[in-house]
């Protein structure tokens, strides 16, 4: 399906002269390099061909289609797709929680909770998560009108991100909520975003500091007081010593074995813990990447495969609209406690946000 559709964007594009060559060898070029790079490494791989197709076709396309629908709809009626989008999640994740289908829903026992036809309840906040920050954003940076539907929408999705138990998510929002709290203040109706954020570095850092302690302080007072805390001393000494700590410390080994260049090729990881003796809590026989997605594509395809997703992320962010800012930053923060670079949703959400920039570039140079 999305071969088809990169098929017709790209013949659409060139019909129209509207074809964006840099962005396609951007990716060309740094497909095939890391392509080579992975075939280089004598290392045994379980899989690398499936990445090599993801890094030369899938994302790629998925990218650019992102950038394309950002050039050629309405921004209002996006808005009306995303939410629809939104809504079918949601639906889907209510109705697998009542009749849980087997081969759409993975039962977990306690730890199960909403994941729709995600399998998993991290993907499920993760994709909901964007989904709503989209809906949010993109209505506050065009000055769209919020009717009573879309407070119920906004409301069922944090529930139901709640109801994932996947207390990661959790963070991250609180996280863009603060920032969002904080540079709201600063933009009236005359302002853009970029002079706000200006406004915002030249904010008293006093106040500032002050500001982000009472946040934290009632974070931490609300944490207290819960039954099931959404942090807790146990909880982060399991992710430190058995889970996500654990890993770091191998990846930075295997990383200090090479020299701190990496480079053991697409599928190394997978093959790696599928012989590794030692237990970490979450990998193991089918893991194909790592916790933190940076440093797996480092280990994977060397320093140029981090370059690569700096450059991306780059390309994606900007200050022009709340969006540009957040939405890298969102999946900045989520590709750091999960591996969520080898998720077509990744590539979806940055691609947009480079299709805005794209946009808004075209619009100040009419």
């Amino acid at each position: 399906m999305t071969l088809v559709m990169i098929g017709l964007v790209l013949l659409t594009d060139l019909k129209e002269n509207r074809l964006n060559n840099v962005l396609l060898i951007f990716f060309v070029f740094f497909g095939i390099l890391l392509t080579l790079i992975s075939k280089n490494s004598s290392f045994a791989k379980i899989g690398e061909i499936k990445f090599i197709i993801k890094y030369l076709v899938l994302f790629p396309s998925i990218f650019y289609i992102a950038y394309w629908v950002i050039q050629n709809y309405k921004v209002d009626k996006f808005i009306e797709m995303i939410e629809k989008v939104l809504v079918a999640y949601l639906m889907m994740a209510f109705f697998l929680a009542i009749y849980p289908v087997s081969f759409l829903y993975n039962d977990r026992g306690e730890l199960s909770g909403f994941q729709g036809t995600f399998l998993e309840t991290g993907w499920f906040a993760l994709v909901v998560g964007s989904f709503l920050l989209t809906s949010v954003l993109l209505r506050l940076d065009f000055k769209l009108k919020f009717s009573k539907w879309q407070y119920i929408l906004y409301f069922i999705s944090t529930i139901s991100i709640v109801l994932s138990k996947n207390k990661t998510v959790w963070v991250s929002l609180l996280l863009i909520l603060l920032f969002l709290i904080i540079i709201k203040s600063f933009i009236s109706n005359r302002d853009i975003i970029k002079t706000s954020v200006i406004k915002l570095i030249n904010f008293n850092s006093f106040n500032l500091v002050f500001l982000i302690l009472v946040l934290v302080l009632v974070f931490f007072g609300v944490n207290s007081i819960l039954e099931d805390p959404i942090v807790s001393i146990a909880m982060l000494e399991e992710k430190i010593q058995d889970e996500r700590g654990k890993a770091f410390l191998v990846a930075i080994n295997l990383l200090q074995n090479s020299n701190w260049i990496g480079g053991y090729g697409f599928g190394f990881i997978e093959q790696y813990f599928e012989v590794y003796t030692d237990e970490i809590i979450g990998l193991g026989g089918g893991s194909g990447m790592i916790f933190n997605s940076y440093l797996d594509i480092w280990i994977s395809v060397s320093l140029i495969g981090l370059f690569f997703h700096i450059l991306l992320l780059r390309i994606s962010f900007s200050t022009s609209h709340l969006f540009t800012m957040i939405i890298p930053f969102y999946w900045f923060i989520a590709a750091n406690t999960n591996p969520a670079i080898g998720s077509d949703y990744y590539y979806l959400f940055l691609g947009l946000s480079y299709g805005f920039i794209i946009k808004y570039k075209k619009e100040l140079s009419i």
